[in-house]
């Protein structure tokens, strides 16, 4: 099943709002101490990276002001440097 590019921005946005909501107003410094909400939030920017990288090149020429790689570099950073050491 295909979804369109709507729906994927419709996807993107659900989640964009689930990652404020996971990091429950925390600092960075404190959400970096704080494993549950942390991994959420993560999981969230993941789900936003692999959404918006499947958007159409139509959409994202037609939007060329919007990050779109640095979008799904964030993704990709996080999903391989899973093992990285994080202290």
């Amino acid at each position: 099943m295909s979804r369109s590019d709507l729906d994927r921005l419709r996807d993107a946005r659900e989640y964009v709002r689930y990652a404020r909501e996971d990091a429950g107003g925390l600092s960075a410094k404190a959400l970096a101490q704080a494993r549950q909400p942390q991994h959420a939030a993560l999981f969230d920017l993941v789900v936003i990276g692999e959404t918006l990288n499947n958007v159409s090149a139509e959409l994202k020429t037609a939007a060329p002001n919007l990050p779109w790689r640095a979008i799904t570099n964030v993704r990709n950073i996080i999903i391989h440097s899973y093992w990285a050491d994080r202290s």
